[in-house]
């Protein structure tokens, strides 16, 4: 039986933080034609641009964007038409809510079902929802499925106005490879993995992990990624004179990740609501470290309390709860042994209901049932 075709629109081809596009890329049992390159995508992986790129061609599309009726197609449209249409694809799959607001009429024009799938600014971001509530809503009426991460964020899209009957709950999996992790039986490492953005809030696990190292002065805390506060990171790890207590490695790729989780005591991440609405999805790191058997010190946010069970796999806390943040790293310290019985406890919470077979599974069959449609 052959494979259904199946174009998958992404804004960026190879996102090292976008796990779970590779992983749609990879996993997904079908014949992929990725289309990449902003939200209304200008390349294809198989013929390389699909819009002219010079300076002239790209003012026209500008202008056409301006002074087109809303109901009429723009070249750049027309463009991903003749794509779908030539290469006979059959589903559509946009990764990011935006995105879905960009191709929809395109897909619409080609006869092509589409399956939208948010991750999680595009459904909360203030200045996000403002410049595309409208379009939302008309996507929300075309597309045949939207998919949500997190409970907490398909209630955000049914109030939106997502129809129920299209409304679908698919939460994330790790990678299968974090699940042969041994963390270390002695390490004194706490590890955060993530961007350094307002959402994740890294400043308050500097300082929280400032106000403990007095008690414990053994452990030690490992930050990987990159971002605007990472600078800012830096300078107040200097000014509280725990600099040489904290690594800031930058961006690290999946092999080192796995190194880390298996010489880690816990993972830590005091996600909150940026002050222009961003917020998580379910985070990737967070499954990630709990699949590895690491306990999980994070914030009752967004797509986290779906997968962290309080005090049996981790210890959630209220976002900007600093005091509470501190007695969980406090506790998690304290009584190793336990937290790593806590960790063993989350790896079999991940592999029984958030695995990414699980996952693709989802996936596969609405691709399936968009066909028989």
């Amino acid at each position: 039986m052959s494979k259904p075709i199946l174009a998958l629109f992404s804004p960026n081809a190879n996102q090292l933080t976008e796990t779970f596009i590779k992983a749609h890329r990879e996993l997904i049992d079908a014949d992929i034609r990725l289309l990449y390159g902003g939200y209304c995508p200008q390349f294809s992986d198989k013929y390389g641009a699909l819009v002219g790129q010079t300076w002239l061609s790209k003012a026209l599309r500008r202008l056409e964007r301006m002074v087109l009726p809303q109901n009429m197609l723009t070249s750049h449209e027309k463009a991903i038409v003749k794509f779908l249409v030539d290469e006979k694809v059959e589903v559509a799959m946009a990764e990011f809510g935006v995105t879905g607001a960009k191709v929809y009429k395109a897909c619409a024009a080609a006869k092509v079902p589409l399956i939208v799938h948010f991750h999680g600014f595009d459904a909360h971001m203030y200045s996000t929802l403002k410049t595309y509530g409208d379009q939302y809503k008309k996507m929300f009426k075309y597309a045949s499925y939207i998919i949500g991460v997190s409970q907490f964020m398909c209630n955000q899209l049914k109030n939106l106005g997502v129809p129920v009957e299209k409304l679908i709950y698919n939460p994330y999996g790790p990678n299968p490879t974090f699940f042969n992790c041994t963390p270390s039986q002695n390490s004194n490492n706490l590890v955060a993995i993530g961007r350094f953005i307002p959402k994740k809030a890294p400043e308050l696990t500097v300082k929280a992990f400032a106000q403990i190292i007095g008690e414990y002065p053994n452990i030690r805390l490992r930050m990987g990624g990159t971002g605007e506060s990472l600078e800012m990171c830096k300078k107040l790890a200097q000014s509280l004179g725990v600099a040489d207590k904290i690594e800031f490695s930058g961006a690290i790729n999946h092999i080192q990740v796995k190194e880390w989780f298996e010489d880690a005591l816990a993972f830590v991440q005091h996600s909150v609501t940026a002050p222009d609405g961003d917020t998580e999805g379910t985070p990737v790191a967070v499954l990630e470290a709990s699949a590895a058997g690491l306990p999980v010190v994070a914030t009752n946010h967004a797509g986290i309390p779906d997968v962290i069970i309080q005090h049996k796999t981790g210890i959630l806390v209220a976002e900007h709860d600093f005091d509470a943040y501190v007695n969980a790293l406090r506790t998690i310290v304290s009584n190793p042994a336990h937290s790593r019985v806590m960790g063993q406890a989350g790896r079999a919470n991940i592999r029984d209901h958030f695995t990414m077979e699980r996952h693709i599974s989802v996936l596969d069959d609405l691709i399936q049932k968009c066909i028989q449609i």
